[in-house]
């Protein structure tokens, strides 16, 4: 069973689901400026554009907003009636460990998760079904106990140790230019866990197929997860290409799709300050234009499924007997 915003839903009922997406984005705290954020917009946005996904057959989306990021779950409280399509709430950390927790434990960062999981987001009853990572550049800067390096590996280790508490797997927002995604590996492995049941995402950013083969050898899943729609004509190729020779590899079960975009988002807006252009669509290009161009190419519409829908309930699937 998956926590979902309007409540728990079965792994099997997922249906073609994007594997990280932003509903609202931002920094921890944004809702407490008027004139940074604008509740109202946020909401209509996101009804907007979950209803454009849906009407590309899209069922379910995976929201990777923690809390340091700007998670808004009131949002997600308040668009649980009227939301057409499952959306699934994260817990966990972004890139630069919040300095709040420098000094905790793994196991009181995993309290932290637990808390989200099993109780609720914030003061809501919305509970997080998913755990949130993101190692970038500050991964390179390893000077002692408080460098980011040391903080990212303990909430690492935080994170795992949440999901064999609870049954919830790990999504990880990755740069995947430096491969990070195989120490994290190495920390889940050593903590015990099922490697089913983490998603490296980010990773068709890379070009180098050998190391996309060595997370996918490993057992984990592998989120080609950044098809967004400002992308030029050859970068949709050459993402789709990768997807495409890993589906023909054997891999379609293993490796899953989405666009990293926010249907409200305050980062990486207009110099002049506020949120990003308005787009509704934001989550479409996958269903619209990447799924018809790979069945274009022989794709059957089972390994569709596979990527799709499948790969992602397994996620779920190996997280939950992990914590049995």
């Amino acid at each position: 069973m998956i926590n979902t915003i309007s409540g728990s839903i079965n792994s099997s009922d997922l249906g073609w689901t994007l594997s990280h997406e932003h509903l609202v984005s931002g920094m921890g705290g944004m809702d407490k400026i008027a004139q940074l954020y604008d509740r109202t917009e946020a909401l209509r946005r996101s009804q907007e554009a979950l209803e454009a996904a849906y009407a590309s057959g899209i069922r379910t989306i995976i929201d990777c907003t923690p809390l340091d990021l700007g998670r808004q779950a009131d949002v997600f409280e308040r668009l649980a009636d009227t939301s057409p399509i499952n959306v699934i709430a994260a817990t966990g950390l972004y890139r630069w460990v919040p300095l709040t927790y420098y000094t905790w434990s793994p196991d009181a960062i995993a309290e932290y998760f637990i808390k989200d999981i099993e109780i609720g987001l914030e003061s809501t009853s919305v509970k997080a079904g998913i755990i949130k990572l993101a190692w970038d550049y500050e991964y390179r800067l390893d000077e002692g106990p408080g460098s980011p390096r040391f903080q990212l590996e303990k909430a690492a280790r935080g994170a795992a140790r949440a999901s064999r508490a609870t049954g919830v797997p790990i999504t990880c927002h990755t740069r995947a230019l430096d491969e990070l995604g195989l120490p994290l590996l190495d920390i889940f492995q050593d903590e015990g866990l099922d490697l089913r049941a983490i998603t490296i995402g980010h990773s068709s950013d890379s070009r180098d197929m050998s190391y996309l083969n060595q997370l996918l050898i490993r057992g984990t899943t592998v989120g080609l997860d950044r098809f967004q729609s400002n992308l030029p004509e050859d970068e949709k190729l050459r993402r789709s290409q990768i997807a495409l020779d890993l589906i023909q590899s054997g891999f379609g079960d293993q490796i899953c799709l989405g666009h990293d975009s926010a249907a409200y988002s305050l980062n990486l807006g207009p110099t002049s300050g506020g949120g990003r252009a308005e787009d509704s669509n934001c989550w479409s290009p996958v269903p619209d234009w990447q799924i018809p161009w790979l069945i274009e190419q022989g794709v059957s519409n089972s390994d569709i499924d596979d990527v799709m829908s499948r790969s992602i309930a397994k996620t779920f699937d190996a997280a939950s007997k992990i914590s049995r």
